[in-house]
Order: structure tokens, then sequence, then C-alpha cells
């Protein structure tokens, strides 16, 4: 990679305009000559400075915002917009029963945990209908409850909002981007492979990451183990909708749905596997574990989450103590870390991902002492 600014800075630039000038004239720092090329200089270093900076936009490992979207445009992708999560919405009458109103009827969650609204998009059966937030992004999948009706209707007693019918997903980052750019570079996909499965599940709106296993059941059978935005676990409504689009249950093997003709595809959430933490901590003088856990739970997600997004690339993930202890140590007011607990056991954690037992770590309880 060139460095077009190297030996292009100020000094250099002047120096090499000043020599082209005859030495029996007055090139001194203040004569004519230097204060009308030093202007020059300064500029040209600018020059090259930016042409660093274009240059490294060039190229798919160092490309960011609409750069990376030109970059990979090469390659026929484009960045996955942000979408808006459609809900599961259930009406009651004053008699708390099921009743059916009209579509486009819109509610809100209280005030103090966002305020989003949904709109009522379709039917499902008697009192159950498909909502749409009218958010974009992962926002519109986080609340269940109570809904409040922005429009009057007529006998209504209560809504409320349950199942995530499909995710919704903030746009995709410059890094998720580049990941999906440079999958699609080393793993060729064609019709029916491992690599073609994976990109056909994630271009699904709502899939953040897949993984596909071949023959896990015999001749023309897949499996393919899907986790929804921020790494959670998918919805039973949700898994059963990518099932429809990749391979029908009524018509498996049929090449009805994505999967090509005789393969047999299954849509399955994977098993989350609680990571329990316990630790006890020494602290800098006049600090409580009150006052850091929340810090402290922070680094330990942070270390979590690198886990799981390594999930879709390994059949085998391993939870280091010692990684956690270093995580724990980055908090300031966290001096040393002792008797450190994965799951009530002082070894790593070792978890094996089999086609029969998909299995996916999730944070659970952090106990400090």
């Amino acid at each position: 990679m060139s460095n077009y600014s190297d030996n292009n800075d100020f000094e250099n630039i002047l120096e090499r305009l000043l020599s082209k000038i005859d030495d029996t004239l007055d090139k001194r720092q203040g004569s004519i000559i230097y204060d009308a090329l030093a202007p020059a200089a300064a500029e040209l270093a600018q020059c090259y400075i930016a042409l660093d900076v274009y240059s490294d936009q060039t190229y798919l490992l160092n490309a960011v915002g609409e750069n990376l979207d030109s970059r990979v445009a090469d390659y026929g992708l484009s960045r996955k917009e942000a979408t808006k999560s459609q809900r599961i919405v259930n009406i009651y009458n004053i008699n708390n029963e099921l009743m059916d109103i009209d579509l486009g009827t819109r509610f809100s969650i209280p005030n103090d945990v966002g305020g989003y609204t949904y709109i009522l998009n379709e039917r499902n059966s008697l009192g159950s209908y498909i909502a749409e937030c009218e958010t974009a992004g992962y926002v519109g999948n986080e609340y269940t409850g109570e809904l409040l009706p922005l429009m009057s209707v007529n006998n209504l007693g209560r809504a409320t909002i349950t199942d995530i019918y499909k995710p919704g997903e903030d746009e995709e980052t410059d890094e998720e981007l580049r990941n999906r750019a440079l999958q699609k570079i080393n793993q060729e996909s064609f019709a029916g492979n491992k690599a073609a499965y994976i990109e056909l599940t994630n271009n699904i709106d709502g899939v953040e990451k897949c993984k596909v296993f071949p023959v896990w059941n015999g001749g023309g059978t897949v499996k393919i183990a899907i986790i929804s935005a921020n790494n959670t676990i998918p919805t039973t409504t949700f898994i059963n909708n990518v099932q429809e689009i990749i391979d029908p249950v009524a018509n498996h093997g049929e090449g009805i749905g994505l999967a090509p003709i005789g393969h047999t595809v299954t849509v399955v959430a994977p098993q989350a596997l609680n990571i329990n933490i316990s630790a006890t901590l020494t602290l800098e003088t006049g600090y409580s574990v009150n006052q850091v856990k929340e810090a402290v739970t922070e680094a330990i997600r942070e270390y979590i989450t690198e886990v799981q997004n390594n999930w879709k690339d390994y059949d085998s993930l391993t939870i280091y103590i010692s990684r956690l202890v270093a995580s724990i140590l980055t908090v300031s007011q966290v001096r040393n870390v002792s008797n450190l607990l994965i799951n009530n056991s002082t070894n790593d954690l070792i978890i094996n991902i089999t086609g029969t037992n998909v299995k996916f770590p999730v944070l659970g309880e952090v106990t400090l002492n």
C-alpha cells in the first residue's frame, strides 16, 4: 500500500522546489523566491496527505461509509438498510374476548419505554394481527406488553404486543458489510453448496448470522441455525417464517422455496447456553461492588459478544478464564480478580456445536463479591 505523503511533507517539497532555483539568487527564508514557493509547497503537502487517504479508501479492508458502499458494489453487494420490526398484536374487547378491528389502526407503547408506534397491517386470525413498528431498527423488537390506542376503537378493552413475527434490524455497520463482502469473496457460492445456503439465509431480513450443517440427518438433509439482530435467539414465529422462505414444511425437498430440489432443510433456533460468571474483586479504596458492577458486567458482555460473533465460523468455542479476568481488569476501579467461576467451574468452558446439539452462548448472571 503506497504512502504518497512519505518524503512529501512541507519541508521536503519546499527543499526540492528551491533546489531548482539557481543558487546565485537569494533563496533564504523571507526572500521573494522563498515566500512565493512556500504556499505552493504547503498546498502540495496537503494534496499528498489527501492522496494517501483516498488511496486507502480504495481497499476493501480500509474503506468506510460511502467509499465502502462503492467498493462492495463491485461484488454485487449493497449495505442492508434498517428494517422495521413486525410484531404480533392481540386485540381484546371490554369482556376480555378477542375481537377484530380495522387494519391501519395505530398503537403506541408507553412513553417511559420509548413511545414507539405500531400500525396493524395484516390479520392473522380473530383478534390477532401483524403490526409493523413505524420506526426502523432493532428498537421495535424490544417491548412486550400493553399498548395504548392512538385512534378511537369501539368496545376496546386492551391491546397487547407479544411475539416477533419478523425482527427489525439496524442499518448494517461498516464492519458487518466488510465481513459479508470478504465472506462472499473467500467462499464461492454455487447452487446448493454450503456457501450458497449461508448467503441466501443471511440475505433474509431479520437474520443476523447463520450456521449451516450439511447432511446432518442423512443425504439431502440440511440444518440451518439462525441468530437475530444483536445476537438474540429468534422466536418460534420467525423461525417458521424463515422455514417457509427456504423450504416450506408442506413441500419439503420440492424446490418450492430457496432450497434446491431434493434438499430437505430444517431451520432452527440454537439452544441458549447461559454463561453465569462469579468472581471476587479487589477494588480501589473508596469503591464498592455495587458501584462497579455495571461496568464489570459490560466488560464481560463485550468479551461474550466476541465469542458469539465467532459462533458462525467454528464448531467449537471456548470461553477462557484468563480472557474474562483481563476484561474485568479493564475497569479502572478493579485492582485484582480472584475465584472466577464459569458456570460454577474454575475451568475454561468449551462449547461443542453439532447438527444435533446447536448451542449459542448467552450471558447469564454476573455475581460479584
